[in-house]
């Protein structure tokens, strides 16, 4: 046991008896070398850390896009088109000069990582691979691609249809329509944090994978138009965007963005893309963000719900009664004071009792604006619709609809647009508070319920469009392009 002590300690005494024998330049040159390597070492761990931020970032960002985005369709019973019919449907006039391709990131199983282990493919069509390894594929030719596989060894892949009617099925994914397909070009990308997939295709074939994830394909075409017009217009917008840059795309397949390939396409849905085709809504010559949601509850908002500096002039609140028959458009919920402080202590761990919840503000759509809670540790006010949302959310808790049916509470509030009542046990203690609340989602723009009630009374998608967008007029996505892309 004392040996490699009294090493240690020769081998120190000699290390000493170097070090003085040094001249200045051997001397300066060695401490640089140490200045460097530690140097390197913040780097390395500060890179570590922005990685680890990056990936909380992004996850905070699905979630706070689902409170703008969110939808619920479990009422709809779209029936998909065969192959064959689908695509008999889907011939679109080919303009490759005008028409703008967009490029789609495709995230894992319930959206949870950008970032996938392991890809399966299967192929229906004639499909080229360029990579490491050159390879064709046929109908019914199946893959599975793995991190560290011989394809990606370059550290990236393109798989190339032979026409615009072929199609890739992800067999490794889980979607609400099952395993979802994909026209047009599919890239795979492979680096330190796992593989990502990149779908390229053109924008009208795109809005066809939207619409019918964002509204059932079973509303009337009118309804439907509109849509197509709005999820054309937001896509517009994105091909500008760098967000995703790294990515090597400009939207992803979720709520954060759009909702894309979701549910399957359907005639009535591709009817309503081609109809509409190249349409989008300008403000001043410019695409607008044309923002929808699922159920007013009588009025919608200005954007004000998000805190912005200033509100977008073709964002308007308007009273809204078409969706009034919808489930949603009334509800409430008695939300415990044991939730109220577990989505407390989410933002504020140091927090130990709730001691009264107050509505301070309202928007002029009616919007809670401001929240305030007393604490143990002082007063904790809230301004954004997520925020006020996320901290009285009903997890766990019956939701009693308008209709009388029930649905089970999770992670935000059904809208902000809500009263509430303190309820107190015979002691007086705080049990929690009776909101009683209208609409299903944000709450800004168009209402797709609405807008499906206005279809059925015979507006047409441009009186829907002009009803919920202040001012705005009807432009080609094709010379909004050129503009930008002379």
């Amino acid at each position: 046991m004392r040996q490699p002590s009294l090493f240690l300690f020769c081998m120190k005494k000699e290390e000493k008896a170097y070090i003085r024998s040094m001249n200045w330049k051997e001397k300066l040159k060695w401490k640089l070398l140490i200045i460097l390597i530690a140097l390197i070492g913040i780097l390395i761990v500060w890179c570590a850390g922005k990685a680890g931020e990056r990936k909380a970032v992004t996850e905070k960002e699905i979630l706070r896009a689902y409170a703008q985005k969110e939808n619920e369709w479990a009422s709809a019973d779209t029936e998909p088109l065969k192959q064959t019919e689908l695509q008999q449907k889907t011939e679109i006039t080919d303009e490759v000069l005008e028409e703008p391709s967009i490029r789609v990131v495709l995230m894992t199983n319930d959206y949870e990582s950008y970032y996938h282990s392991e890809i399966s493919l299967e192929f229906y069509g004639n499909y080229e691979m360029n990579g490491a390894v050159q390879q064709k594929f046929s109908s019914g030719d199946k893959i599975t691609l793995k991190t560290g596989c011989q394809e990606l060894a370059n550290g990236s892949l393109m798989l190339l249809p032979e026409n615009a009617e072929c199609r890739i099925t992800i067999t490794s994914l889980k979607r609400g329509q099952g395993a979802p397909s994909y026209k047009g070009n599919l890239e795979i990308y492979e680096d330190d944090n796992g593989m990502h997939v990149v779908n390229e295709l053109p924008l009208e074939d795109y809005i066809c994978g939207v619409v019918p994830s964002e509204m059932p394909a079973s509303y009337p075409k009118e309804a439907l138009k509109a849509q197509a017009v709005c999820a054309r217009t937001y896509a517009c917008v994105q091909l500008k965007g760098k967000k995703l840059e790294q990515l090597h795309g400009q939207v992803d397949d979720s709520v954060s963005y759009q909702v894309y390939q979701n549910t399957e396409e359907s005639a009535a849905s591709n009817e309503a893309v081609l109809e509409t085709k190249g349409e989008i809504l300008l403000k001043d010559g410019k695409p607008i963000q044309a923002y929808y949601f699922s159920t007013s509850h009588g009025k919608t908002s200005t954007d004000e719900v998000w805190e912005t500096s200033s509100p977008s002039p073709y964002l308007k609140s308007v009273d809204c009664t078409y969706d009034s028959k919808e489930p949603w458009y009334q509800w409430e919920v008695l939300v415990s004071e044991e939730n109220i402080l577990k989505n407390v202590q989410d933002l504020f761990p140091e927090v130990n009792q709730i001691e009264n919840v107050e509505i301070m503000e309202k928007g002029e759509g009616e919007a809670v604006l401001h929240l305030k809670i007393e604490t143990d540790q002082g007063e904790k006010s809230f301004y954004s619709e997520y925020d006020i949302r996320s901290v009285l959310a009903p997890v766990g808790g019956e939701i009693i609809r308008q209709d009388g049916s029930s649905v089970k509470g999770g992670k935000l509030l059904p809208s902000a647009y809500f009263t509430m009542e303190k309820q107190t046990d015979n002691a007086g203690t705080l049990i929690g508070y009776q909101i009683k609340g209208g609409g299903y989602g944000h709450g800004v723009g168009m209402s797709q319920n609405g807008a499906k009630g206005m279809a059925d009374v015979g507006k047409t998608y441009q009186e829907i469009l002009s009803y919920f967008y202040n001012e705005v007029e009807m432009g080609k996505v094709q010379d909004i392009v050129k503009k930008e892309n002379p």
